[in-house]
């Protein structure tokens, strides 16, 4: 893989949403909020379920890849 393909794949609104994600939790676990660090990975992995479900469906120019046309 390319350099410019890696690139565009950190730029899409599922890995933005994956990485808040991981550092929010790493936050809460470094604050020893397990519990409400669970409560996140609930609340969160099925929208970005969702996510990656739509981007893989949708192949179009208005897709979520920084501008790279399908």
């Amino acid at each position: 893989m390319r350099i410019k393909e890696i690139a565009f794949q950190l730029c899409t609104c599922t890995w933005i949403e994956i990485m808040t994600c991981i550092g929010i939790i790493f936050y809460l676990l470094y604050i020893s909020e397990n519990r409400l660090a669970l409560i996140t990975i609930l609340a969160i992995s099925p929208l970005i379920g969702f996510h990656f479900a739509v981007s893989r469906t949708i192949k179009d120019e208005h897709c979520v890849t920084c501008g790279e046309s399908n």
